[in-house]
């Protein structure tokens, strides 16, 4: 299939360069992860687009790569409009797909040194060109974000199970700040539609503080005993499940944020799925909230 060879590529180059970025910082390599959905981008987005680029661009004599650049980060960047701030990602792969494209065409039509070089001197303008696209597309997301916040979770020891934050809580008090990180002190709680089960108990933390953008890669999750010793909980024992909001009878709005905690079952598959009983306890916790506040 026309293109497919550079869809591969540009998916490989993309998975290993997140993954040694993502050891680098101490996180979790999602190689596998990274790979699946970025090659599904290309099939279905990239390849189309490059054809699509191709027509357009084939009948220029002078500017064709220069265009050709343009248009693959411009539809990279127009993908901000349904990923959001994940936009940056699709101007990445964008970008690596029409130099891998452009790469095995010279490769296939070798020229003379002198065309070689005004030929990378091209790529190199198409790559500035398309950075400053990225810092574009970077910009709008942040400011459409509003303030970026870390937060610090601090989670009695031994609790697994379902945490749920909830902002925008009239009469509860603002989130302290530690630094730059915004200190949460979970509370474990009783649900009464789950009384008498093994997930009735559950993590909770209600604040006046509307919900802002957060850095999930930068969060901390600790668990505290009782003597306020704390001990950090890795990445693989975490999963970010649901983020929502409710409109109470009063007009009040009310977000939340919910993520499971596990000490017992830690690993990818928990950190990519969660735990299914967990899920349930989760949307359960969530109905019993909002039907609190229908009320």
């Amino acid at each position: 299939m026309n293109k497919l060879k550079q869809a591969i590529y540009t998916s490989l180059i993309l998975s290993t360069f997140l993954m040694i970025i993502s050891i680098l910082d101490g996180g979790i390599v999602l190689f596998p992860f990274v790979l699946i959905y970025s090659l599904a981008g290309n099939l279905a987005y990239g390849i189309p687009v490059s054809l699509l680029s191709d027509r357009l661009t084939r009948r220029l004599s002078k500017g064709r790569i220069m265009a050709a650049g343009f248009i693959h980060a411009f539809f990279g960047a127009i993908t901000y409009f349904v990923i959001d701030g994940f936009a940056w990602f699709a101007v990445i792969c964008a970008v690596i797909f029409f130099l891998v494209d452009e790469w095995l065409k010279r490769k296939n039509t070798p020229g003379p040194d002198r065309e070689n070089k005004r030929f990378y001197l091209k790529l190199v303008s198409v790559v500035s060109v398309v950075a400053i696209v990225m810092l574009a597309v970077n910009w709008i997301s942040s400011e459409d974000q509003g303030e970026i916040i870390k937060n610090r979770y601090l989670i009695p020891e031994g609790y697994e199970g379902t945490i749920v934050v909830f902002y925008g809580m009239p009469d509860r008090p603002s989130i302290e700040k530690d630094g730059e990180f915004s200190v949460i002190p979970v509370e474990i709680e009783s649900l009464p539609t789950l009384m008498r089960t093994d997930i009735e108990k559950y993590g909770i933390y209600q604040t006046s503080k509307k919900e802002m953008g957060y850095n999930i890669n930068q969060n901390q999750y600790f668990y505290v005993d009782d003597d306020g010793n704390r001990t950090s909980i890795e990445d693989y024992c975490i999963h970010h499940s649901v983020s929502g909001g409710v409109t109470g009878s009063d007009g009040t709005d009310i977000s939340y944020d919910a993520f499971q905690v596990t000490n017992s079952d830690c690993g990818e598959d928990f950190y990519l799925d969660g735990n299914d009983r967990y899920s349930a306890q989760g949307r359960e916790i969530v109905k019993y909230w909002s039907d609190l506040h229908d009320d």
